[in-house]
């Protein structure tokens, strides 16, 4: 047996129909088509030898035995319909019949007439905060309409409404707009043929668009569209879409905690867990709980409450089955360096299991602290936690250290977790991050001496810049720049911005010391209101310290005082003075260097405040 294809024709256009409904024409062999409302172009693609029936001079009887003799021989039949065949095309009758003698069929979706009045309009029919709903609706005519759907009861909704099979009762469809309520200036349009050469379009208002379909003699094939679309007011004021505002931003989370619940008894231990947990917010399902101050009722799916919820904050406690946190979120993964942590909670609150961003996300600390709260057990699997070592990724967080090399983390973090010897310099910051001594982390005095060891990895925590061939010897080497150094400025009244920050930056070139490493810029007060000095700052967010005129000259043994500085200010130097004075020592790293308006001098910390 053959099978029959209602192919939506869609329009009009040719182009404007689907792959798959040209391909069926190209290889029919027998076309049925509605003559006036198909264009003969649709069928340029036919075999010469397919049989072609116009279907406006032939009875649905007709058209079934002409079907059935087509199957009966394994042939196919297309049967076409303008736009789109769901959409008053007549083939549920079909349908039914062929159903009834046990013939095959299958529709092929075509472009809606519709949409084609939406493109000859240039018009979106759902406009954000107006209308997010279309109806396809008509006039009762030879085929009544239920008294349900009536036109002036559809048209209250006020939604976009494209009207079909009415362009010959235009005056009714107006009474009924006016029922409805509509004002006489409320834009209407009509679209006849649509994609047709011989398209028109009419723009009018309720008050005159009957007149116009007069006029141009207009009866059939044409639609009439209701729409606040249509409304030049609306749509200046039609705000951007989710799409192109929240959804299309870099997520800028808060430095809140989400606690999701999904069942009746995680909602309990999540309100519980709210009491506890600092900067927290409850999200559960709306029959569960009641909107509150940090409670949030949802009715929505979990996997967009999830998902929101990852964009929004800094750390997550969900509270129910890890599958369904691992399904939902996946989607969204980015990176350990991005991704926010989240942690799982059975709930009953026994287990909190660290289970994304251990670390740089902190879910290691959140399931240390929910269990804490909950008094359960918390879950970590990464191993430096397991093994009490120290998480390298995280390494000097706390002091504000600033990590360079990060493509080398994932090899030393090995090295450092398999028993590898991993090998530390350190010559700035705080020591006091390794609280345990793991046999495999060995310190040495000098970078030679580590260089010499050929460790796995390398870590080195220092200002110091060196020359890239150095690593040649230390292939998986990370490198922690601890804000140590403190630069001492004078200048001159008027100094641009530009050229402090150009001083500050040549200085620290030259002496092969990280920017990344500079602590602040410091001075004496007669400069403090200096404003090239404070916008450098600004720009380059560097922290500016201010010291009295008594604390600079009370510093003694400069090695390069300032004549100049002693007659303008009291004080025998500024930069090298406040340098010191900012690192709390009695030495410099670099010594005053002078430039045209500005004078630079750096000084190391040798050992940060906690």
């Amino acid at each position: 047996m053959g099978i029959v294809y209602f192919v939506g024709a869609g329009p009009g256009d040719p182009t404007l129909m689907t792959l798959k409904g040209q391909q069926l024409i190209a290889s029919a062999d027998v076309l049925i088509y509605a003559g006036s409302l198909v264009s003969e172009t649709v069928m340029a693609d036919a075999r010469p030898d397919a049989q072609r029936y116009n279907s406006a001079g032939i009875t649905l009887d007709e058209q079934v035995r002409l079907m059935q003799e087509a199957t009966a021989q394994g042939q196919t039949v297309v049967r076409l319909h303008t736009g789109d065949p769901s959409v008053y095309g007549a083939v549920f009758e079909q349908m039914r019949r062929l159903r009834e003698v046990g013939i095959a069929y299958q529709i092929v979706p075509g472009v809606s007439a519709a949409f084609a009045a939406a493109a000859a309009l240039g018009i979106e029919y759902t406009l954000p905060e107006n209308t997010q709903t279309v109806m396809f609706t008509r006039l009762g005519g030879r085929t009544p309409v239920p008294e349900s759907e009536r036109l002036r009861d559809l048209a209250a909704h006020r939604t976009s409404m494209v009207i079909f099979l009415s362009i010959g009762m235009i005056g009714q469809v107006v009474d009924e707009l006016r029922a409805a309520g509509y004002a006489d200036e409320t834009p209407v349009a009509v679209v006849f043929r649509a994609t047709w050469p011989d398209e028109q379009v009419l723009h009018g208002c309720l008050a005159d668009i009957g007149a116009q379909v007069e006029t141009t003699e207009l009866t059939h094939h044409a639609l009439i569209v209701v729409s606040p679309a249509l409304q030049p007011e609306v749509v200046a004021a039609v705000p951007d879409s989710h799409l192109y505002g929240t959804a299309m931003q870099a997520a800028e989370r808060q430095p809140t905690r989400a606690i999701i619940a999904l069942t009746r008894g995680g909602t309990a231990t999540g309100q519980k867990l709210l009491a506890e947990l600092p900067n927290a917010v409850l999200y559960a399902p709306k029959r569960f709980v009641e909107a509150q101050p940090n409670v949030h009722p949802y009715v929505e799916s979990i996997r967009q409450v999830l998902q929101t919820a990852f964009r929004q904050h800094s750390g997550l406690v969900c509270i129910m089955a890890s599958g369904i946190v691992v399904r939902d979120l996946a989607p969204l993964l980015h990176s350990k360096h991005h991704d926010p942590g989240v942690v799982v909670v059975d709930q009953t609150g026994r287990y909190a299991i660290s289970l994304l961003g251990g670390h740089k996300g902190g879910a290691n600390q959140l399931a240390l602290d929910v269990a804490q709260h909950l008094g359960g057990e918390a879950v970590l699997t990464t191993s430096s936690d397991v093994q009490a070592l120290p998480a390298l990724d995280l390494l000097g967080s706390e002091w504000g250290w600033y990590i360079e090399r990060m493509s080398h983390m994932t090899q030393a973090s090995a090295a450092l977790v398999n028993g590898d010897l991993v090998g530390v310099f350190q010559e700035a910051g705080n020591a006091d991050w390794l609280t345990t001594s793991p046999p495999n982390i060995t310190r040495y005095n000098s970078l030679v001496a580590l260089s010499a060891a050929k460790t796995t990895a390398a870590l080195l925590i220092t200002p110091r810049v060196f020359p890239e061939d150095v690593f040649s010897e230390m292939p998986a080497t990370v490198i922690y720049r601890p804000p140590c150094l403190y630069v001492g400025v004078g200048c001159n009244r008027g100094t641009p911005a530009q050229e402090i920050i150009d001083a500050v930056r040549q200085t620290l070139h030259d002496a092969e010391l990280s920017l990344a490493s500079l602590a602040a810029l410091a001075t004496i007060d007669a400069k403090a209101d200096e404003v090239g000095l404070r916008a450098a700052c600004e720009q380059m967010d560097w922290k500016l310290l201010i010291f009295s005129q008594s604390d600079i000259a009370a510093v003694g043994d400069l090695p390069n005082p300032s004549v100049w500085a002693e007659q303008a200010l009291g004080v025998r130097g500024v930069a090298e003075p406040a340098a010191m004075l900012a690192a709390a020592t009695s030495t410099l790293l670099v010594e005053k260097r002078k430039f045209a308006n500005v004078t630079v001098a750096v000084a190391l910390r040798r050992e940060e405040e906690v």
